[in-house]
C-alpha cells in the first residue's frame, strides 16, 4: 500500500505550524521542512488534480522558476516530456499522473530541457484516502551525457579498424606480462580468429608466438612494470596459426588512487608494410638476378667474421674469389638471356657445394665470392675450391644450349696478415688473377709473395692519391707519322708519373690502380686539359696545314662517366683548340661494355667535331658489325699484330684485311708499335697511312718533342730506306 502522508493541516507545508500543536510536533515539522529544503533532489507535492501544493527550492532552481511561480499550477506543465506522465494505470481519467519511476526530460522556464529521474508516490491522509502525490526529481543530465559519451566511445571502439584489447593487471606465475584480457573489439576477432568469449580471461600473451624474441618480451614486460606506455612492432599469431605484424601501443590506466589497474592496447596491422620493408631490405642486400647476397651484405658478414677471428685466435675462416672463364664469349655468342640463365644456374650449384653456415655472394657481372666460416684447417678451403670446380665441370643445359664453363678461384686464408675485410677481398682477387694466368679452371692461395706485392700496391695507391692532388705527372708525346712522307701529323699524349722516390713510373703500373680506385677521373681530366693546352701552344708556335692533332686515351671508367661531354666541352673552351684537332682513343672493350650508352656518347662527341679512334683493334671483341655501326674516324692496329707482320704470313693477311675494312668504312689506319724497317716496308706495301713506334721515336717530354715539329719531314730518311 502507498505510503500515507498527512497534508490535512496545511496545503502549503511552508506555512507556519499551528501554535496549539505540541512543541515536539512543531519541532519535528521544522526539522522535516529543513531537511526537504536542503535535499539535493527536487521535491514536489501535488493534489489529485495535478496542482502543485509544494515545491522545495532545489526543484524550483532546476526548472528556473521561483517557488511562488510553481505552487498552484499543474505539474504536467513542467513534467510534460516524461513519457506516460498523464497515464494512470486502469483509469479512464487521463489527467491522473503515473506512479513509479521514470526517466525523461523536464523543461526549464527558458525552454531549455534537462534529463531527470522522477519518482512519483501516492500520498494518503490519516484515514487512508488518496490525497495527493509526492514527486522527487534528480538531475541526471551529466550521467546521461556520460552514458551517451560512453555509448559513442564504445561504438567507435567496437567499429574501429584498429585492434583494441583491454587487459587487467594480475599477478600470475604462468604469465610473464601479468595481464589478463578483459575486453576485445570486433576488429580483434576479425584479425585473430578468436571470438571475444575465447579471448577474455586469457593471458595477454595469447597471440605472441615463437618468432617474438625473449628479449622483446622482456623489454615489453620491463616497460609495463615501470607503468610506462609501450610502443612495439611484433608478430602475432591467429587462431589458425598464421601470423601477421602489428604496431602496438599499450597505455596504462590508473584508478583514483593512481594505481595502474589496466592496459589499453591499440594495434594496427602493418603486415603489408613489413613485407615491403623486407623486400626493400632484401633488394638492398641481395642480387636481383640470382637472389644471392650482394657485395654490401657479403662485406658486412666478412667484417663480422674478421671481428670474431680477432676475438678468438683459434677461429679460422677462408675467402674464395671466383671469376668465370670465357663468360663474355658465352654472353656475346648466345645472348644476355642465356648469360643470365647461366649465372642463376651457377649460383644454385655454388650453394650446393656449401653448408648452411657459409655464404656465397655475387659481387657483380660474373664474379662470385664464398666465405667459409669456422674451418678446421686451411686445407678445407682448397677442398671446397676443388668441389666447386668439379660442380662447374658438368655442362649446363640452357634453353636447348649445352654450355660449358669453369672458374678461376683465388683464396685468402684468415692466417694472412690482413686486418681489413677489403684487403682480404683484394688478396683473393689477386690470387684469382694469378690462377687465371696459370691457365684458368684452377685455384691459387694468396701467399707471402703476393702479400708483398699487394702491400706494395697499397702503398702505390696511397702515393697515387697524393700525386693526383699535387699533379705530380708529366705528359710525354709520341709522334704519329704519315708513312708516305715521313711528316708528323700529330702526337699521342702519354702520361708519366714522376714519383719522388721511384722516379718515372709507367702507366701500365699505375693506370689499373687509378681505374680501380676512381682516381682515373681527376687524372684523366688533367691529362686531357694539359694535352689540349700543349697542342694549342704548338699550333700557335708552329703553324702547319693540316694543323697538328693530339690523341688522348679515354679509359672505360672515363667513357662511362655521364659528365664527360661537359668536361670535354669546357676544356675545349678553356684551351681554345679546334675540336677537330682532338682525337679521343677508346678501346673496343670500353665501347662494348654498354653498346647503347656508348653509341649515345660517341654521337655526342662526333657532333662536337672531335675525331674518334678505336684503340688496340684486334685485342678485344673485334666485332666488324659494331665497326659499321659506330661513328669512328681512325682504326689503330694493335702492336701485337704489327710486331709479326714481317715474319708471320697470317698476321700479314690479317693486317691487310683490317686496312681494307677501314678503307671501306672511310676510316684512317694507324699502325702501333712500328719498330723495324721491315715492318715499315710491309705496312707501306699494304698502303697503311700512318704509323707510330720506336722506329720513329719513343715517347718524348714536351721540350724534346717540340724539336721535331719544325722539321717538315723528320722521318723521310726512314721512309726512303
Amino acid at each position: 500500500m502507498a505510503k500515507s502522508i498527512d497534508l490535512e493541516t496545511s496545503r502549503t507545508p511552508s506555512t507556519a505550524v499551528e501554535p496549539n500543536r505540541p512543541a515536539m510536533l512543531r519541532e519535528a515539522d521544522w526539522l522535516l521542512q529543513t531537511v526537504v529544503e536542503n535535499l539535493n533532489d527536487g521535491v514536489v507535492i501535488t493534489d489529485l488534480q495535478d496542482e502543485v501544493l509544494y515545491v522545495n527550492s532545489r526543484l524550483a532552481k532546476l526548472v528556473g522558476c521561483s517557488v511562488a511561480e510553481m505552487v498552484g499550477r499543474p505539474a504536467h506543465q513542467f513534467f510534460h516530456e516524461i513519457e506516460g506522465w498523464l497515464e494512470f494505470q486502469g483509469s479512464a481519467d487521463q489527467s491522473q499522473p503515473f506512479y513509479g519511476w521514470k526517466e525523461g526530460q523536464l523543461r526549464r522556464k527558458d525552454g531549455r530541457k534537462f534529463w531527470a529521474e522522477v519518482n512519483s508516490t501516492l500520498l494518503c491522509n490519516a484515514v487512508g484516502e488518496a490525497s495527493g502525490t509526492l514527486i522527487t526529481v534528480k538531475d541526471i543530465t551529466e550521467r546521461k551525457w556520460l552514458e551517451e559519451y560512453l555509448r559513442l566511445l564504445e561504438s567507435v571502439v567496437v567499429n574501429a579498424n584498429e585492434i583494441v584489447m583491454i587487459s587487467q593487471t594480475e599477478e600470475a606465475i604462468d604469465d610473464p606480462l601479468g595481464l589478463r584480457i578483459v575486453y576485445v573489439n570486433d576488429a580483434f576477432s576479425r584479425a585473430t580468429g578468436y571470438s571475444s568469449g575465447e579471448a577474455i580471461g586469457k593471458s595477454a600473451l595469447l597471440l605472441l608466438g615463437e618468432k617474438t624474441s625473449i628479449s622483446e618480451v622482456d623489454r615489453i614486460r620491463d616497460t609495463l612494470n615501470a607503468h610506462e606506455p609501450v610502443r612495439a612492432e611484433v608478430i602475432l599469431y591467429r587462431k589458425d596459426e598464421s601470423h601477421f605484424w602489428v604496431d602496438v601501443n599499450m597505455v596504462p590506466i590508473r584508478n583514483e588512487q593512481g594505481q595502474v589497474t589496466h592496459f589499453v592496447s591499440v594495434m594496427r596491422e602493418v603486415t603489408e608494410r613489413k613485407i615491403v620493408e623486407e623486400q626493400l631490405r632484401r633488394n638492398a642486400f641481395h642480387d636481383s638476378l640470382t637472389g644471392l647476397p650482394n657485395r654490401l651484405l657479403f662485406m658486412e658478414r666478412l667484417s663480422q667474421t674478421v671481428e670474431r677471428a680477432h676475438e678468438d685466435p683459434n677461429y679460422r675462416f677462408a675467402l674464395l674469389f671466383l671469376d668465370l672463364d670465357r663468360f663474355k664469349v658465352i654472353n656475346d655468342s648466345l645472348g644476355h638471356m642465356i648469360g643470365d640463365q647461366l649465372l642463376i644456374a651457377i649460383a644454385r650449384r655454388l650453394e650446393s657445394c656449401l653448408n648452411k653456415h657459409d655464404t656465397v655472394a655475387r659481387l657483380g657481372g660474373d664474379e662470385f665470392t664464398i666465405l667459409l666460416e669456422n674451418i678446421k684447417s686451411d686445407a678445407d678451403a682448397t677442398k671446397v675450391a676443388e668441389r666447386v670446380q668439379k660442380a662447374l665441370s658438368t655442362p649446363f643445359n640452357l634453353s636447348g644450349h649445352e654450355v660449358f664453363t669453369s672458374a678461376s678461384i683465388g683464396i685468402t686464408l684468415s692466417s694472412t696478415d690482413f686486418d681489413r675485410p677489403e684487403d682480404l677481398l683484394r688478396g683473393a682477387d689477386i690470387a684469382m688473377y694469378r690462377a687465371k694466368a696459370q691457365g684458368k679452371a684452377c685455384h691459387e692461395v694468396f701467399d707471402h709473395d703476393m702479400h708483398t706485392h699487394v702491400v706494395a700496391l697499397m702503398q702505390l695507391e696511397n702515393d697515387l692519391r697524393r700525386a693526383v692532388e699535387r699533379q705530380d705527372f708529366e705528359l710525354y708525346y709520341q709522334p704519329i707519322v704519315a708513312l708516305a712522307t715521313g711528316r708528323i701529323m700529330g702526337f699521342e699524349a702519354l702520361v708519366r708519373w714522376q714519383h719522388p722516390e721511384q722516379g718515372i713510373i709507367s702507366p701500365a703500373k699505375f693506370v689499373p690502380i687509378a681505374e680501380e680506385t676512381g682516381l682515373i677521373i681527376p687524372l684523366g681530366q688533367w691529362v686531357l686539359r694539359e694535352a689540349c693546352r700543349q697542342l694549342k701552344q704548338w699550333q700557335d708556335e708552329f703553324s702547319s696545314e693540316p694543323p697538328l692533332t693530339v690523341s688522348v686515351n679515354l679509359s672505360s671508367r672515363q667513357f662511362s662517366q655521364p659528365s664527360l661531354i661537359n668536361q670535354i666541352r669546357q676544356i675545349l673552351v678553356e684551351t681554345g683548340i679546334d675540336a677537330h684537332c682532338l682525337k679521343l682513343e677508346i678501346t673496343e672493350s670500353a665501347i662494348m661494355e654498354n653498346t647503347e650508352s656508348a653509341m649515345d656518347m660517341l654521337l655526342q662527341l662526333k657532333a662536337m667535331g672531335i675525331q674518334l679512334s678505336v684503340d688496340d683493334f684486334g685485342t678485344g671483341y673485334s666485332s666488324l658489325g659494331y665497326l659499321y655501326r659506330f661513328p669512328m674516324d681512325v682504326l689503330k692496329i694493335d702492336r701485337s699484330f704489327v710486331s709479326r707482320v714481317d715474319v708471320d704470313g697470317e698476321k700479314l693477311e690479317l693486317v691487310r684485311t683490317i686496312i681494307t675494312l677501314a678503307w671501306n668504312l672511310g676510316m684512317d689506319v694507324v699502325a702501333e708499335g712500328v719498330e723495324t724497317t721491315k715492318q715499315l716496308a710491309q705496312l707501306k706495301a699494304l698502303k697503311c697511312e700512318y704509323g707510330q713506334g720506336f722506329l720513329f721515336s719513343k715517347p718524348l717530354p714536351r721540350l724534346e718533342a717540340a724539336k721535331l715539329i719544325p722539321q717538315p719531314h723528320p722521318f723521310l730518311h726512314l721512309i726512303q730506306t
